[in-house]
């Protein structure tokens, strides 16, 4: 098995100034490899027993002008396997959960994902499994969000009240570090997987 080094990044020990590389990186990808990448990490991420055997899986929707690791096929190969689908709704700075319907119509944010049309809001907490946008990321479980804490919140949250889904995060291989300074509040990942493979992150929770 071939081990891959992370790409380096000069210099650069904050998040802040990480996150700016890693999304300039990202971004920089055409709309082809972006999709053909993407169609990659889709058919790795759908062979994890933790998303054949969840229930409930909640999943981020991507922002393709960012270069999100593409979800919409995820979405709906999801709902076709009759699993309970959830996605983030951001409203006044704060995550909240929407029900995914089977051919979800989405509408151009200014700002943020796509919104999902019609729009259902649920309380529903019981994850089996959490899908994650990355920035960046290392082999622990770091993670480089947006830097707005959402996922942190969110899993802390969840984790209060007994519930612990596998936290999967979806990133290209141009997107690993050695090391994710990191923060006391923040919630690290099980696995990381991109188009070259799938990571058991090695942290506490493992």
């Amino acid at each position: 098995m071939v081990v891959k080094t992370s790409f380096l990044l000069p210099m650069m020990n904050t998040k802040a100034q990480m996150r700016r590389e890693l999304l300039s990186r990202r971004r920089s990808l055409s709309r082809e490899a972006w999709s053909e990448k993407s169609d990659q990490i889709c058919q790795r991420l759908i062979t994890m027993s933790e998303l054949l055997d969840a229930d409930r899986v909640h999943c981020y929707v991507a922002m393709e002008r960012d270069r999100e690791a593409g979800t919409f096929e995820l979405l709906e190969w999801l709902a076709s396997e009759r699993k309970a689908v959830f996605m983030p709704y951001i409203e006044r700075s704060q995550m909240l959960v929407a029900r995914y319907l089977p051919v979800q119509r989405f509408e151009a944010a200014r700002v943020g994902p796509p919104v999902p049309v019609p729009l259902e809001l649920t309380d529903e907490e019981h994850f089996d499994a959490v899908i994650v946008p990355l920035a960046g990321f290392d082999r622990r479980g770091g993670r480089i969000g947006f830097g707005k804490g959402w996922y942190d919140r969110f899993f802390d949250a969840l984790s209060a009240k007994g519930i612990h889904p596998a936290r999967i995060g979806l990133a290209f291989d141009c997107q690993e570090v050695p090391s994710v300074p990191s923060d006391p509040w923040d919630q690290r990942l099980d696995f990381v997987v991109t188009e070259t493979g799938i990571i058991k992150c090695l942290n506490s929770r493992s």
